[in-house]
């Protein structure tokens, strides 16, 4: 903060809390340097202002909040609330106006949920959201979802990407796989299995994943690395699940742990910390990636009119890092 002259950080969902912060900043008094959101500062769903412009890659969020409760993610301290459809098409309408967007990417914690006030996907509202965005957009994608809502709705989820495929061969979201450890699972995610228990963690994601490519959803998915009490059989596991995903098409992104949640108190994960377990599952994880990088390019670029411009940049930076992991000893 002190390097790049920043004076207030906000927290969470700052619609009723950011004019004083603006006025007192406005009136050159002292700001807070931390400010965290209270839950009674939350703002209602009526409390939510429409978007007046065109947002980044037609973003447009259709709902707030998340009921699975991972102790690691500060949005599960947040309460539920779905948007109506007609908040989700008037912002969609505010996008397509603009000669830049056509489309439009979902935004949730998990938009298989989007209507749903648990963990079981609402098949009526998900379906009817989806018909009338396909409508209104030349094509869809979506911000998150989960693998245990998609595990528990099979037919649901291919009726869901049937309807998105009419206007596009493939779509993508971001996916937390976090662990493959059972045992881990349980101590600090167990609703994010639900309907399934904890137990069953790496099964639903191999069902979720195998789902996913069935249907061309293709994921970007994250693991944690270096969470608290992690042990090396918490390690091995994850290796052995990453084993079983080499024949679905994504990619694998293993990240640091970051305190936040109901974990925000608990020490960063360093790269001085790594084991020689940490290391291996960084490089299967890249290899995954090396693995299906090639045929995602040209996916991401099929029917694009700037295609053969962007299609050697693209190889170059993969050539670039295929290169230096090469130099590292990564083969």
């Amino acid at each position: 903060m002190e390097e790049y002259g920043i004076d207030c950080i906000i927290e969470g969902e700052a619609e009723k809390i950011i004019g004083k912060i603006m006025r007192a900043a406005l009136n050159n008094e002292k700001l807070p340097q931390y400010y965290e959101v209270s839950v009674e500062e939350t703002p209602s769903l009526e409390e939510i202002p429409d978007i007046v412009n065109p947002s980044i890659n037609g973003l447009v969020e259709i709902g707030r909040g998340c009921c699975r409760g991972c102790r690691f993610c500060s949005v599960t301290l947040r309460s539920l609330r779905w948007y109506p459809y007609e908040k989700i098409l008037r912002e969609i309408d505010v996008n397509i106006k603009s000669e830049y967007v056509r489309g439009a990417c979902l935004h949730a914690e998990d938009v298989m949920l989007y209507g749903s006030h648990n963990t079981l996907p609402n098949d009526e509202k998900l379906i009817k959201l989806h018909e009338l965005v396909v409508e209104k957009c030349e094509g869809i994608g979506w911000s998150h979802c989960s693998l245990a809502a998609i595990a528990s709705k099979p037919k649901l989820f291919s009726k869901i990407a049937e309807t998105i495929k009419q206007k596009q061969p493939w779509w993508g979201a971001e996916i937390g796989i976090e662990t493959g450890s059972p045992e881990l699972a349980k101590k600090l995610m167990p609703a994010k299995a639900h309907p399934f228990k904890p137990e069953e963690w790496p099964e639903v994601v191999r069902t979720g994943m195998g789902l996913m490519h069935d249907n061309n959803l293709i994921p970007a998915c994250t693991l944690i690395v270096g969470v608290p009490k992690e042990t090396e059989e918490d390690l091995t596991k994850t290796l052995e699940l990453i084993d079983d995903l080499k024949g679905f098409k994504s990619l694998i992104v293993p990240l640091f742990f970051v305190p936040m949640g109901r974990l925000k108190n608990e020490d960063w994960f360093k790269e001085t910390q790594m084991t020689q377990l940490h290391q291996e599952l960084l490089i299967k994880c890249l290899k995954h990636d090396f693995y299906w990088i090639d045929q995602l390019i040209d996916l991401s670029l099929v029917g694009r009119w700037y295609a053969k411009l962007m299609h050697p940049f693209y190889r170059l930076f993969v050539g670039v890092i295929r290169y230096k992991a090469r130099k590292a000893g990564i083969k």
